[in-house]
C-alpha cells in the first residue's frame, strides 16, 4: 500500500475529483478526512471509502471560513494524531462569474476567490504546523489547466487558479527546507464533477457543442474521469515523488501542450 498509516485530509470530498480521491486513498491504506460542506454527500464519500477496507471520516467544513479550518485541524488531530497529507482539492466555478471582467458581478468574483484560492490559504495555514510537527508533507493542490492558459469569459476562475498554481510554487520554496513537498494538479474538463455536469450534459445533446468544447480542444477527444485525477494526488502524496515539488502536473488530455 502506497500510503500505508498516512493521515490525508482532502478537501472537496462530497463528489468527483474529490471523493475518487478518498476511495483511491482509503484503498491505498491512508486514514481519510473527507470535508465539504454537504454532510449527506461527504457520508457517501466515507461509505464508499471505508468499503475498500481503509479508515475513513467526514467533517462539514467552509474551507472559505478560518473558524471552520481551525475547528476541522483540531477534530483531525483528535481523531488520528497527525496529518501527513493535504490535498487541497475544494473549488468553485460559479455561473454567474462566466463572463468578461467588466461583465463579472463582484460577488461572483469574490466568492470564488475566497474557495478557490483563500480555502487553499487557509487550510494549509492550519494544518503546516502539523506537519512541520511530524518532520514533512505532502501537499497537493487543485489548480487548472486554466491556472496554466486563459480562456474567454472566465476572469475570475482563471485569475483564481492562476493564483493557485503560482502559491504552489510559493509554498514548495518556503517549505522546501522542512520536508514538505508542495505540487499542483491542473485538470482539464474533467467528467463527474460539479464544475462540469452541466456543461457536457448540454454538450452531449449539441453534437456542434461537443465538437467545440471538447474534440476540438482536447487532443485525446474525450474529457477525463475523477480517477484519473485521483491516481496523479496519489503519486504526489506517496514516496514515489519523494524528488518533485514546486511542479504542476497536467491532467488535461493534452490541451495545454497545443
Amino acid at each position: 500500500m502506497r500510503l500505508r498509516d498516512k493521515v490525508a485530509i482532502i478537501t472537496g470530498a462530497t463528489s468527483g475529483i474529490g471523493r475518487a480521491a478518498a476511495i483511491l486513498f482509503c484503498r491505498e491504506g491512508a486514514k481519510v478526512v473527507a470535508v465539504g460542506r454537504r454532510s449527506h454527500q461527504g457520508d457517501e464519500t466515507v461509505r464508499m471509502a471505508k468499503a475498500t477496507g481503509g479508515d475513513a471520516i467526514f467533517i462539514k467544513t467552509d474551507v472559505s471560513k478560518a473558524s471552520d479550518i481551525k475547528k476541522m485541524v483540531e477534530e483531525v488531530i483528535t481523531a488520528f494524531g497527525s496529518i501527513d497529507i493535504l490535498f487541497n482539492n475544494a473549488g468553485v466555478n460559479l455561473e454567474g462569474a462566466r463572463k468578461h471582467l467588466v461583465e463579472c458581478p463582484e460577488e461572483y468574483w469574490e466568492r470564488t476567490m475566497e474557495v478557490n484560492v483563500k480555502g487553499i490559504f487557509l487550510t494549509s495555514k492550519y494544518v503546516i504546523p502539523h506537519m512541520l510537527r511530524n518532520g514533512g508533507g505532502s501537499i497537493i493542490n487543485t489548480s487548472s489547466m486554466v491556472g496554466i492558459v486563459g480562456r474567454k469569459e472566465r476572469c475570475a476562475y482563471v485569475t483564481s487558479k492562476g493564483g493557485v498554481t503560482l502559491l504552489t510554487k510559493s509554498m514548495a520554496i518556503d517549505y522546501a527546507p522542512y520536508n514538505i513537498r508542495v505540487n499542483c494538479i491542473c485538470p482539464a474538463t474533467i467528467e463527474g464533477t460539479d464544475i462540469t455536469r452541466k456543461t457536457l450534459a448540454k454538450a452531449r445533446r449539441d453534437e456542434n457543442l461537443w465538437q467545440q468544447i471538447i474534440l476540438n480542444k482536447i487532443p485525446l477527444g474525450r474529457p477525463g474521469k475523477p480517477e484519473e485525477v485521483a491516481y496523479a494526488a496519489l503519486f504526489l502524496a506517496s514516496d514515489e515523488s519523494s524528488f518533485i515539488t514546486g511542479t504542476s502536473l497536467m491532467v488535461d488530455g493534452g490541451y495545454t501542450a497545443q
